[in-house]
């Protein structure tokens, strides 16, 4: 509990450079929790952490951590691992559970090899012994800020994106979940294809936000309740090179360009807008579930096709050349298993 653990001070080199958290980074400091039994260990490491401008707290275990949760979570958890009513492990699990991404760093001792593997298992970020260097314990937590707040901003522009595509449905009542629908059905074929977790993010990104670009497109246009004239079909197929414009400005943008931009190629070359005949098989995926929504979905000039029907005409596309044989099959496969089909 707090008996020869030191707390040790790098050389002057480290221990010199200074750095705070910059002002207009958060609308307040960012909080950082400390929680060890040892009120000696609190008060060092609370000293440490003051050159970075943070708002820090502490607690005694991992009880009285979790009790302080109710004021929400910090950005950083920098706990012990041997403390009564509730050591480190536990109060790790706790936190994972309530933010999987919240980084928390566990303190140990040297030889403790077996309890770090327990704190990889719990869901740690980082591990520092002890006795810590606190030039190290500044690094590793200004590390751990920077990425939290990084995230932060990320899941911000989502939602901002996402808020954009609900407006681009809400301009025609028959969209509306539209892009949802299509990253799940996507999501399910992509999963059955063996994509990797990165790549599924990706998809679930680029689906969500295929059709961002016709938020440039007239409303009455949109809505289709009428028949278009060739000139408003043009404007339409220009919804993917107004989407690919749109998101241009992301840092995300050369791995959600596929989906946005392609999502009406086909193998044939007969898509649109750059009449591709290779189409990378994520795409396809999500031109086949942008294809199988839009034939299930009701619409002003026509009702809805069962299920089957959509299916078929995916068949059709695979028979034309315009869709791999392997995406048709893992849609009928996954929709079987998600009880949106019913067995034969």
């Amino acid at each position: 509990m707090g008996t020869g653990r030191g707390v040790e001070e790098a050389g002057p080199g480290l221990a010199a450079v200074a750095w705070r958290w910059p002002v207009k980074a958060f609308q307040r400091p960012p909080r950082v929790l400390v929680v060890d039994d040892d009120p000696l260990q609190r008060r060092l490491l609370l000293k440490a952490l003051e050159p970075l401008g943070v708002e820090a707290v502490e607690a005694r275990n991992g009880q009285e951590a979790l009790d302080l949760l109710r004021d929400g979570l910090p950005h950083v958890v920098l706990t012990d691992l041997h403390m009564p009513f509730m050591d480190g492990l536990e109060l790790t699990r706790h936190l994972k559970a309530q933010d999987p991404l919240l980084p928390v760093l566990l303190l140990t001792a040297d030889g403790e090899r077996e309890l770090r593997l327990k704190g990889i298992a719990a869901g740690a970020d980082d591990f520092l012994n002890r006795p810590v260097d606190l030039a190290e314990l500044r690094l590793r937590v200004k590390g751990h800020l920077e990425r939290r707040k990084l995230q932060e901003r990320l899941e911000d522009l989502e939602h901002t994106l996402l808020a954009l595509m609900r407006a681009v449905e809400a301009k025609d009542a028959y969209t509306a979940g539209h892009g949802e629908r299509v990253a799940q059905y996507a999501l399910w074929a992509a999963e059955e294809l063996g994509a990797a977790e990165r790549e599924l993010e990706e998809l679930r990104l680029g689906a969500l936000l295929h059709d961002v670009g016709k938020i440039a497109i007239p409303d009455h246009i949109l809505r289709g309740d009428y028949p278009l004239t060739e000139h408003e079909w043009r404007l339409i197929r220009q919804h993917p090179v107004k989407g690919d414009e749109i998101l241009k400005p992301l840092r995300i943008h050369p791995q959600l360009r596929p989906y946005v931009r392609w999502h009406h190629e086909r193998l044939d070359g007969s898509g649109y807008p750059d009449g591709l005949t290779e189409v990378p098989p994520l795409v396809q995926v999500l031109a086949a579930a942008d294809l199988y929504d839009a034939l299930t979905s009701g619409r002003t000039y026509r009702r809805p096709v069962p299920p089957e029907e959509a299916l078929r005409t995916l068949e059709a596309e695979v028979q034309a050349g315009r869709l791999e044989r392997e995406v048709a099959r893992a849609f009928r496969s996954v929709l079987l298993r998600n009880r949106v089909l019913r067995a034969p």
